[in-house]
């Protein structure tokens, strides 16, 4: 059985096509694999587990009925997933801030005498002086 995201070589109107399974679903007692391949078109696969064989389901009006279920199943419950568009976070402006008075001096002249006297004492002490 091949599972989502797998990939698996078919041959498709007499020519050899890299596809990719992007679902499966349960339907008559059968598993079918929907596949896409490198262009974006979708098929629809029927595995027989009993002969460890995918083959392509060639009737237009079956094919269409399991694809229509899969993405009814895939995409239940919608599109709208959560509640992220009532969220205050997005309703907010964010504010630019350019450098103006108002800034605060986040850092303070340190006396740099002091330390380098700091760091000369703490090589000396590891040289052993």
């Amino acid at each position: 059985m091949y599972a989502v995201g797998e990939n698996f070589e078919y041959m498709i109107e007499e020519e050899e096509c890299d596809i990719s399974v992007v679902g499966d679903i349960m339907m008559f007692g059968d598993e079918y694999l929907i596949g896409e391949d490198l262009d974006g078109k979708r098929y629809v696969f029927i595995y027989r587990e009993d002969e460890e064989i995918v083959e392509l389901v060639d009737e237009e009006d079956e094919a269409s009925d399991i694809m229509d279920n899969w993405e009814d199943e895939y995409y239940a419950g919608g599109t709208d997933i959560g509640d992220w568009d009532d969220d205050s976070y997005y309703e907010r402006e964010d504010k630019i801030t350019t450098g103006s008075d108002d800034t605060e001096a986040y850092f303070e002249d340190d006396d740099y005498s002091e330390s380098e006297e700091d760091v000369d004492s703490f090589i000396s002490g590891l040289m052993g002086e």
